[in-house]
């Protein structure tokens, strides 16, 4: 029988439950390409957010992050490969298709 102080069996326990639950976050995200880089995000995020976390600046007028997505100004289009039109990158989730 292998005896641990309660810390360590309590520290063992935590570094379990951390691992566990950063594979299955990790499971969680999906790969986008961005001018054919991949980036991995969660999903909801949306296509500004992606590009702006693969290093690509997107110029944009009327978006911030604290405020609602208002898409007014039309700065932020995006081309999204097998779509037939421009999107707007500030909201346009991502999402499994």
């Amino acid at each position: 029988m292998l005896r641990l102080p309660i810390a360590s069996l309590f520290s063992v326990c935590v570094k379990a439950r951390t691992a566990a639950t950063a594979t299955a976050a990790a499971s969680n995200l999906l790969e986008v390409f961005v001018d054919g880089k991949p980036v991995m995000v969660e999903p909801g995020t949306t296509v500004l957010q992606a590009c702006e976390k693969a290093g690509m600046q997107i110029p944009r007028f009327c978006y911030h992050e604290r405020l609602s997505v208002a898409g007014n100004c039309r700065m932020c289009l995006v081309e999204i490969e097998k779509f037939l039109r421009y999107l707007l990158g500030s909201m346009c989730p991502l999402f499994v298709l």
